[in-house]
């Protein structure tokens, strides 16, 4: 992917690259709104009159029948930005609030995750399914820990952990919500749950874990996944067991 070949040039230079704050603790570079150029310019040409929500250049409504883009050119910012190796581009169409097809894109691991609804998910080109449901001891799950302008979740994300970390093998906090997803697509973990995140960090991931034969739920069953982007996903049956131990006392 073009998007994804820029920002790897970026990334050896970083020290050279433009960086605002848009809120504590969260960033954008001159390399985010770079891979969003690309990424619109092309889609744009390949379909016009289809509707775009992006991370960073907001919302252009569809005149396609309600088809959208649904993108994240960087999602894993502060990671790029550290020289963390964990970031990715994340793209997916929708039709109103249902996704028909997605891609996650790992350039540092050279890893494609991608679904077509209906048709399976696949990791360059591979079949790819959660991982089976087994005792929660044996589990490896993930979430993230609001930092910044987002602490205010902080006591129900502590909460959590104060529920879950004595009953799984590990949790862990990368920093890359759609990496997350597609790992969890690809058995690589367990399950994986956050609040209060952005439409473009989750909606190519919610349809990559559920064609992998995921679940993905709003913690809040009167709002959508992309309204609230407070969730849990993983294997039907590791969710309907975890669910029951996650603070869901706060939108």
């Amino acid at each position: 992917m073009l998007a994804g070949e820029g920002l790897i040039r970026a990334a050896r230079d970083r020290s050279r690259l433009s960086i605002t704050e848009k809120t504590v603790g969260d960033f954008v570079s001159e390399a985010d709104h770079e891979a969003e150029e690309t990424i619109a310019t092309y889609l744009n040409q390949s379909f016009p009159g289809y509707g775009w929500l992006g991370e960073e250049s907001g919302e252009r409504l569809s005149q396609a029948d309600g088809l959208r883009w649904i993108v994240d050119p960087l999602d894993g910012t502060t990671n790029f930005l550290k020289g963390l190796p964990h970031w990715a581009v994340s793209i997916a169409l929708y039709r109103g609030d249902d996704p028909l097809c997605a891609v996650i894109h790992d350039p540092i691991k050279a890893e494609t995750f991608s679904a077509e609804r209906g048709c399976g998910a696949y990791l360059n080109g591979q079949p790819i399914h959660v991982a089976p449901s087994a005792p929660l001891p044996t589990m490896l799950l993930a979430t993230g820990v609001p930092s910044g302008g987002r602490i205010t979740y902080l006591p129900h994300c502590l909460s959590d952990l104060d529920a879950l970390m004595p009953q799984t093998a590990g949790i862990r906090r990368w920093g890359a919500a759609a990496l997350d997803l597609a790992y969890v697509a690809a058995g690589r973990l367990d399950a994986y749950w956050e609040r209060n995140l952005g439409p473009w960090d989750i909606a190519a991931g919610a349809l990559i874990v559920e064609e992998a034969g995921g679940q993905m739920l709003p913690l809040w069953p009167d709002r959508t996944l992309l309204q609230s982007g407070s969730f849990l996903a993983g294997h039907p049956d590791t969710v309907a067991g975890i669910l029951l131990s996650l603070d869901r006392g706060m939108r």
